[in-house]
């Protein structure tokens, strides 16, 4: 939904790099959401190995892919295409649909058991009274889904995630 809309002000094929890197990473990414599907549906099948280097097949296009986006999202380049109005208008439609699918007791710990709070502070940071909820209420609810991530409730990496890919720099 937001990269049509984007195309669609900036002019066609003006998002064709973006494309191609998707296609790029693409497959393997398939691999890894088939892994998921497999995972949640067998949670005996579960190798942190595997699931890592699943991850780490992709990564470094979707990384390169990441930092080039940035370029074509740039907030000048945008403002010579779109209005603040027309990005408004856009963005209460594209807030509706995330709304959807957000679930409160859910989404946000998604996000916190996989944030590595060692090797990379969060920005923004979590409010600490969002970090109680997430640690000492919703934890217990949905603890199920810790088991999975690679963080305990203390934002710590667990021991098979610890061994992390070497970092990429990226050239701007």
């Amino acid at each position: 939904m937001f990269f049509p809309f984007i195309e669609e002000k900036l002019g066609a094929g003006r998002m064709s790099e973006n494309v191609a890197a998707h296609e790029a990473f693409g497959k393997p990414f398939e691999v890894f959401e088939e892994l998921v599907k497999k995972l949640i549906s067998n949670p005996e099948l579960w190798d942190a190995k595997v699931f890592r280097d699943t991850i780490h097949s992709f990564m470094p296009v979707l990384r390169e892919h990441l930092a080039q986006e940035l370029t074509t999202l740039d907030a000048a380049e945008l403002r010579k295409y779109i209005t603040e109005k027309e990005f408004e208008e856009f963005d209460k439609k594209f807030l509706n649909e995330i709304k959807k699918d957000v679930s409160l007791s859910r989404t946000f710990q998604a996000v916190y058991v996989n944030g590595d709070s060692v090797n990379g502070a969060w920005f923004p940071p979590f409010p600490p009274p969002l970090v109680f909820l997430v640690k000492y209420v919703l934890y217990w609810i949905n603890s199920d889904m810790w088991e999975f991530g690679a963080c305990d409730k203390h934002m710590r990496v667990k021991a098979p995630f610890a061994p992390y890919e070497p970092p990429v720099k990226v050239q701007h």
